[in-house]
Order: C-alpha cells, then structure tokens, then sequence
C-alpha cells in the first residue's frame, strides 16, 4: 500500500493489525523528517528543506513488492509526502509486517537506500 495521505497510512496500518493478526511477530515501523541539514563529504551544510518529486510514488510500488518478495514479508505500508518540504517536516512514514524481527529490520535498511535514489 503506497499513500501520499497520511490519514489513509494510519488507517490501513490499523486494518492490516487486525487482519493479518497472528500471522507477524512484529511491525516495524519508520518515521523520516527533513533535517536543518545535509550532509556532503561528511560535512553538515545548512538546509532551507527537501523538494520531493510525485514520481517517487510510481517508484515506491515496486520497491514495495521487490522488499516482500526478498525478504518474505506479509504487508508493507509506505506514506511519502512531496513538494517542497520544509525543515521538520514528515518526508516519509513505513510500517513493515514481518514474521521475525530480523527480516524486517533488513527490509527496513533496504527500502530507505532505495527511496534514497530518488531523493
């Protein structure tokens, strides 16, 4: 499930709760904001924010099902926001339905160096 609307994040996340129940052993979720910040040559330079492409959407959907398949996960829920962000903002929300910890944490790592081509 890929949103640009928070709302319908939270709401789906809730769903999948109750109807995959029993089927993971955890979800793992993630909460990515725009940092006063960027790093470049391990150096911190000022930000005024981040500016998101809506083509980021079309590129979630297949990093979600390429995660699932690799690391044999039950659901994967992405929020991405875009626009221009500013400092503090939410860039991104994922909750990952896993049966073990490890794959999910795993897949978490996966999923963020892949939204981060795009970025």
């Amino acid at each position: 499930m890929i949103t640009s609307d928070y709302s319908i994040y939270l709401e789906k996340k809730e769903k999948f709760i109750k109807q995959y129940q029993g089927k993971f052993g955890c979800i793992l979720e993630f909460h990515g904001f725009v940092r006063e910040y960027d790093l470049k040559d391990k150096q911190k330079i000022p930000a005024k924010g981040l500016n998101i492409k809506k083509i980021i959407l079309e590129k979630l959907e297949s990093i979600k099902e390429k995660t699932i398949k690799k690391y044999d996960l039950i659901e994967i829920i992405i929020y991405h926001n875009t626009g221009f962000l500013e400092v503090g903002e939410k860039v991104t929300s994922i909750a990952i339905f896993a049966k073990h910890r490890y794959e999910a944490f795993n897949a978490l790592s996966f999923i963020i160096n892949e939204i981060k081509k795009y970025h």
